[in-house]
């Protein structure tokens, strides 16, 4: 009886804690291997950007180049990468600068 129990333990803890973590984990690298230029991301530092180039390396992490609006680009690290934007996401839509910018300021 007491063996049965710790069984049951072992499992409820592979299915309510260890199973989410491992399903994540296996998403993200799936995730990561289909990235192509083109594609929109998040990273882990909340930055919204979209894939210009991926350099793979013999030895190391894999590199990429994001392109964040406006012709800025930064070079970042795969693991940076939280998560990659469906197309159907709002945040994946090409970010257009604001009309703002364009306007005079009123009563100056």
């Amino acid at each position: 009886m007491d063996l049965l129990f710790v069984l049951l333990v072992f499992v409820l803890f592979y299915v309510v804690l260890l199973k989410p973590v491992l399903d994540g984990q296996r998403r993200k690298r799936r995730d990561l291997l289909d990235l192509s230029p083109g594609d929109r991301i998040l990273t882990s530092g909340g930055l919204l950007a979209t894939v210009k180039r991926i350099e793979l390396q013999e030895t190391g992490p894999t590199e990429l180049v994001l392109d964040l609006g406006n012709d800025i680009e930064v070079r970042a690290l795969s693991s940076a990468i939280e998560q990659r934007l469906k197309a159907d996401s709002p945040a994946a839509a090409p970010i257009e600068p604001s009309s703002a910018e364009e306007k005079p300021a009123q009563g100056a």
